[in-house]
């Protein structure tokens, strides 16, 4: 097989890095992120000395899709499915835990699968993990939700999985799935994401928008060390509420859990994936279906996206699928590749077969397949001039921002 043409050869090489660090292989944890997106290859065949943890390290990696490891009596994640729930809902590879939200919190490698093998009994498999992250160097939280029996795994928009995970209320709106938490915490969450989607400058709902006028009134009560009331404020709070005619209903039966305070990290998450996708995009999409199935109202039918030479209009299915499938490649060669160039490459390749308006090229390229490419040469030169293009833009130009902004969204 002939290898790409000059310029795609060269953009392919500045994400190839080779892992020699002998950092690397005195810690295993800095071994496990070295071998990049995904970690190392797990190895299930490994005893753990205990039946209980042995049965959770196999539900951790068929059902939720991570496995540990241990190193200074702690366990961390060493590797995770490629496109399994732990990697679709804000797992790390080399997190390492502090605890668990199950069997009394051990952070030990027994203890932590052995937790896992307690959450498969439950209604809706999930798992609490509280970890120490190496690459900010904060401690998170996050739970995770195993994979359905039929191997349908809830993937979280990138920009919401910080939010959904530490939110149980905006995971199961996520999830489309009610029963998943407290219908108050489903309520509160409900109301703060539809605060964000009302906020936003791109109105999103237009002129279909419901205006539902708010008014709260709030009196702080000031008193003197003995008890006795000093001074008494009141304040009027009021501003419209924008939604979509769907929910419109709801909303006005539930002002009264309206939220006013200044910082929410369920409207902040919600706010910042609008900003990323659009009203349009596929995780506002989802957070929308699952406002709706927790209100128990029905949307309309979304009307067919444009096509353009059976090229879709958005880019992010195309990266979602190139992006893993690149890596995976790489890996096989004995390659490791950097994820943000190998990010970019999947955002330029895109770009460049659409500019070609070729909707096989884009097809098969999407799949990190270049045997189209190769089997058309005459495509070459104009695929390759809008490749580098883009995988050359300069500061500031749209290009570039578009790549800045795909790291921000994949956090990378």
């Amino acid at each position: 097989m002939k290898p790409f043409s000059t310029f795609l050869t060269l953009a392919l090489a500045l994400c190839l890095f080779t892992a020699e660090a002998a950092s690397a292989q005195d810690n295993p944890v800095q071994a496990a992120r070295a071998a990049g997106l995904y970690g190392i290859t797990p190895d299930l065949s490994r005893q753990t000395g205990n039946a209980r943890a042995q049965e959770g390290q196999e539900i951790a990696w068929t059902r939720f899709g991570i496995h540990f490891e241990e190193y200074n009596n702690r366990a961390f994640v060493a590797a995770l499915k490629p496109g399994g729930a732990a990697a679709s809902q804000g797992a790390k590879v080399g997190d390492v835990l502090r605890g668990t939200d199950i069997m009394g919190g051990s952070a030990g490698l027994t203890g932590v699968l052995q937790a896992f093998a307690s959450a498969a009994s439950r209604d809706t498999p999930s798992v609490l993990l509280y970890v120490f992250d190496t690459d900010s160097g904060w401690q998170r939280e996050y739970r995770l939700t195993a994979a359905a029996p039929d191997g349908t795994v809830v993937s979280i928009p990138p920009a919401l999985r910080g939010a959904a995970t530490s939110h149980a209320g905006l995971m199961a709106i996520l999830r489309a799935d009610p029963g998943f938490a407290d219908p108050a915490d489903i309520a509160y969450d409900a109301m703060l994401a539809l605060q964000a989607i009302s906020k936003h400058v791109k109105a999103c709902y237009g002129p279909n928008a419901v205006a539902i006028p708010v008014q709260i009134t709030t009196t702080t009560t000031t008193r003197d060390g003995f008890g006795i009331i000093k001074d008494t404020e009141t304040d009027q709070y009021g501003e419209l509420l924008r939604v979509r005619p769907e929910f419109a209903s709801w909303a006005r039966s539930n002002l009264r859990i309206y939220q006013t305070q200044p910082i929410s990290t369920v409207r902040s998450a919600v706010l910042e994936l609008i900003s990323q996708q659009g009203c349009d995009g596929e995780g506002v999409r989802q957070l929308e279906a699952g406002l709706a199935k927790v209100m128990n109202v029905a949307l309309p039918e979304p009307a067919p996206a444009p096509q353009t030479g059976g090229i879709p209009d958005t880019a992010d299915a195309f990266i979602a699928q190139c992006y893993p499938l690149m890596i995976q490649r790489m890996q096989s060669k004995g390659h490791m590749a950097s994820e943000r160039s190998t990010a970019q490459i999947c955002l330029c390749q895109e770009h460049a077969a659409r500019a070609l308006d070729d909707a096989a090229l884009y097809a098969s390229l999407k799949n990190a397949d270049d045997s189209y490419y190769i089997a058309n040469p005459d495509l070459h030169g104009r695929f390759d001039r809008s490749f580098m293009e883009c995988f050359r833009a300069p500061e500031g130009s749209a290009l570039r921002d578009r790549v800045e902004a795909l790291w921000r969204e994949m956090n990378i």
